[in-house]
C-alpha cells in the first residue's frame, strides 16, 4: 500500500493516534520537500514555541475561570466562578482565552483521560497573576488558586480538525501525483508552488499570514492574483473585513480559494455545491454570500 493510502486509512481510523499519523506525514513532507508542511507537522508533534504561530483551531475564546478562595475564620469558597469584569480591560482577553501550545500527543492524552464526555479540564492561571489580583474578586476573600475551564470537547475538536486537514491534504496530493508518497527524499514529485497552494487551502487556511510569517514559505504574497479570478480575490478581501467569527472566515476562505482555482473546469460545480452546502448550515454565512451568488453562478456556465 502506498504511503498516501496509508495516511488516508489512518486519518479515517478512530483507533489510530494522531501523533502516529503525523509521523507518517513527516515522511511525506520530506519526500515532497515542502518546508511549510514540514514545519506544521513538527509543530503539531513537538508543540508550538511561539504564541503568534499557533493556528486558530488551537485557540479558544470566551472561556470561563474558577478558583478557590480563603476568608477569615475558616470561611472560603471552592470552585467559585471568577467574573472577568473584576479585572482591568487590558487583562480580560488573557483571562478568557486559552492558547494550547502542547504537542498533539499531550492533547490526545488529555482527551483519552477524560472518563466521560463533557468533562472539564483545567489550565492554571499564572502564579504572578493570581498574586496580583487575589483580593479583587470576592470581598474579604483571597484567591489562593485559579484556573481556566476547558471542556474536553474542545480538545476532541483539535484532534478531529488535524485528522481532517491531513486527509484533505493527502487526497489532493494524490489527485495530482498518486506516486508522490513513494518519491525519493526532497525530490519534489510535485512543483513546490502547487504543494504550497494545496497546503494553504487545506491546512494553513490563511495565505497572507503564512507568507509573511514563515521564512521558508514558498508562497508568494500575490498568490491567487494569477491563479484565481479577480472576483474571487475581491470576495476574499470582503470576507476578511466581515464580522463573521474567525474560524468561519478561515474555513470559508479555504472553500472560496478552492472554488476560484477550478473556474471553467468540470470540478467547479462540485466545489460550488460544497460551498453552498457549507453556507446553508449558517444564516450569517448565507447572508454574507447572498450578494455574490450571481457572480458565483455565472461561472457555472
Amino acid at each position: 500500500m502506498s504511503l498516501l493510502r496509508e495516511i488516508q486509512n489512518d486519518a479515517v481510523n478512530s483507533n489510530v493516534k494522531v501523533s502516529d499519523l503525523l509521523r507518517r506525514c513527516k515522511v511525506l513532507a520530506y519526500r515532497l520537500g515542502n518546508e511549510d508542511f514540514k514545519t506544521w507537522v513538527d509543530s503539531e508533534l513537538n508543540g508550538y514555541e511561539l504564541l503568534d504561530g499557533i493556528p486558530s483551531y488551537r485557540i479558544f475564546n470566551n472561556v470561563t475561570s474558577k478558583g478557590h478562595f480563603s476568608g477569615a475564620f475558616g470561611s472560603g469558597l471552592r470552585n467559585a466562578d471568577i467574573p472577568s469584569n473584576c479585572f482591568p480591560k487590558e487583562f480580560r482577553k488573557n483571562l478568557t482565552t486559552v492558547s494550547l501550545t502542547a504537542p498533539i500527543a499531550e492533547v490526545e492524552s488529555l482527551v483519552m483521560s477524560s472518563s466521560k464526555k463533557g468533562k472539564l479540564l483545567q489550565q492554571p492561571w499564572d502564579a504572578n497573576f493570581v498574586a496580583m489580583f487575589s483580593n479583587k474578586v470576592y470581598e474579604h476573600m483571597v484567591c489562593v488558586q485559579a484556573w481556566k475551564v476547558i471542556p474536553s470537547t474542545k480538545l476532541e475538536g483539535i484532534v478531529d480538525i488535524v485528522k481532517t486537514k491531513i486527509l484533505n491534504f493527502v487526497l489532493e496530493i494524490e489527485v495530482i501525483n498518486p506516486e508522490a508518497g513513494e518519491a525519493e527524499l526532497n525530490s519534489s514529485p510535485i512543483p513546490q508552488d502547487k504543494v504550497s497552494q494545496i497546503f494553504n487551502i487545506n491546512i494553513s487556511g490563511n495565505v497572507g499570514n503564512l507568507a509573511s510569517g514563515n521564512n521558508h514559505s514558498n508562497v508568494k504574497q500575490n498568490y491567487g492574483v494569477s491563479e484565481i479570478p479577480k472576483e474571487f480575490i475581491q470576495l476574499i478581501q470582503d470576507l476578511k473585513q466581515s464580522k463573521l467569527e474567525n474560524e468561519i472566515v478561515l474555513e470559508l476562505q479555504k472553500k472560496i480559494e478552492r472554488l476560484g482555482s477550478v473556474v471553467r473546469t468540470s470540478e467547479y460545480k462540485v466545489q460550488y455545491n460544497e460551498l453552498i452546502s457549507f453556507a446553508s448550515d449558517s444564516v450569517t454565512v448565507l447572508g454574507f454570500l447572498a450578494p455574490y451568488f450571481v457572480m458565483l453562478t455565472s461561472f457555472l456556465a
